[in-house]
């Protein structure tokens, strides 16, 4: 993630005062394991945060914000509300629908990636079950009614329109059991393809959620 400062770490003590972006001034005690602070590092700093993180003020009170050490780690504070920025992945959801014996697959009409072919594939609404969200997208971009969501995968990685931005995304299966095959807003065209014919996808969570599915299926 944020490589400029990890390639610079030689080794870490116990008892060492730390100087790197997201640590600097903390002191490590010696009950601390190295995998704990290299995790740490992998937090990428407040100037790294993707422009909808950008915070300048308060959300809540619209106080100008601080930057601060919580929970050994620098972050925006509230001064007058208190309020600490937390910045979260995004969540999303994607689905192998399994329908007439095919994959179901959508071509892209919107931007990243427009044109390439891919399983249907959104965000979690905040409180949605990602299994029923799955089953919601997959409506969405296919028209088809769907059933018996299956657990297959989950990654977390950057998004390819903003590389600054994290996804964590989970992949299910499930199998059409109504409705008719057309596309959306966001994808017109439609496919059905055989497991076998499958062409190469590009996102690494779908990649992740066919390679799930082929060893659910045998392959």
């Amino acid at each position: 993630m944020v490589k400029d400062y990890q390639n610079s770490i030689a080794e870490i003590h116990c008892g060492q005062v730390m100087h790197w972006p997201n640590l600097s001034g903390i002191l490590i005690p010696c009950s601390q394991s190295e995998k704990h602070l290299r995790a740490m590092m992998n937090i990428p700093p407040i100037d790294h945060y993707p422009e909808r993180y950008q915070f300048k003020y308060c959300p809540r009170c619209a106080t100008l914000l601080e930057r601060t050490l919580v929970y050994e780690l620098e972050r925006q504070r509230c001064p007058a509300c208190r309020w600490v920025h937390f910045p979260l992945p995004n969540i999303a959801a994607t689905v192998v629908i399994e329908y007439q014996g095919k994959i179901v697959l959508v071509q892209r009409d919107i931007e990243p990636d427009r044109g390439i072919w891919h399983l249907p594939i959104g965000h979690v609404e905040y409180g949605e079950d990602p299994a029923d969200a799955a089953l919601r997208e997959g409506y969405e971009e296919t028209g088809l009614e769907l059933a018996d969501p299956r657990f297959l995968s989950f990654t977390h990685g950057p998004s390819y329109g903003d590389p600054k931005l994290f996804y964590i995304v989970f992949g299910y299966v499930a199998r059409a059991v109504g409705g008719t095959l057309t596309g959306s807003a966001e994808g017109m065209n439609v496919r059905a393809v055989p497991l076998v014919e499958l062409p190469p996808l590009k996102w690494t969570s779908q990649k992740a959620a066919i390679a799930a599915y082929r060893t659910l299926q045998g392959f």
